[in-house]
C-alpha cells in the first residue's frame, strides 16, 4: 500500500513540475457587463508592441496594433510553421483591432493553445509585413 502512495505522490510531481514546459500565454481577466461572470483572455506581445489576444469564448485572434491610419488585412497565419488560412474583420469602434477568424474553430484554438511561435502575415494596402509572436 505504502508503495501504490509513493508511485501516486511521485506521478503527481511529475506533473506538475512537467507545466511550465507546456507554451504559456498571459492572462488578463475581465468582469462582464453585469459583474456576476469573470472572463479570463489570453495574451501575447511582441517585441513591436503588437499584441495577439486568444478569445476563447468568440474562437478566434485579435490582432492589435497601435496605429489607427492604416486599414489591414490577414489572410495566413503560421501556428508553429504550419500554415492557416484566415479572415479578418476590422472593428468598426476600435480601429487598432483586427478580428482573426478560421474555419475549424475548435481544432486551430487548441493549436493555438499550445503553440510555441505563431507568425501573423498582415498587410496594409500593398505592404505586408509578418509579426511574430513566441510563447514561452
Amino acid at each position: 500500500m505504502m508503495h501504490l502512495y509513493r508511485l501516486v505522490v511521485a506521478i503527481i510531481l511529475c506533473v506538475l513540475t512537467s507545466q511550465p514546459a507546456f507554451a504559456k500565454w498571459d492572462e488578463e481577466r475581465d468582469a462582464t457587463t453585469n459583474g456576476k461572470d469573470e472572463l479570463v483572455y489570453y495574451y501575447k506581445t511582441n517585441d513591436q508592441a503588437q499584441k495577439l489576444v486568444l478569445d476563447k469564448y468568440v474562437k478566434r485572434l485579435i490582432f492589435i496594433q497601435s496605429d489607427r491610419l492604416y486599414k489591414r488585412t490577414i489572410r495566413l497565419i503560421k501556428v508553429d510553421g504550419q500554415a492557416i488560412e484566415v479572415m479578418s474583420d476590422p472593428f468598426s469602434r476600435y480601429p487598432e483591432q483586427t478580428a482573426i477568424i478560421f474555419e475549424n474553430k475548435d481544432e486551430v484554438l487548441k493549436k493555438l493553445f499550445l503553440a510555441k511561435k505563431i507568425e501573423v502575415f498582415v498587410r496594409f494596402n500593398r505592404d505586408e509585413t509578418v509579426s511574430v509572436f513566441q510563447i514561452q
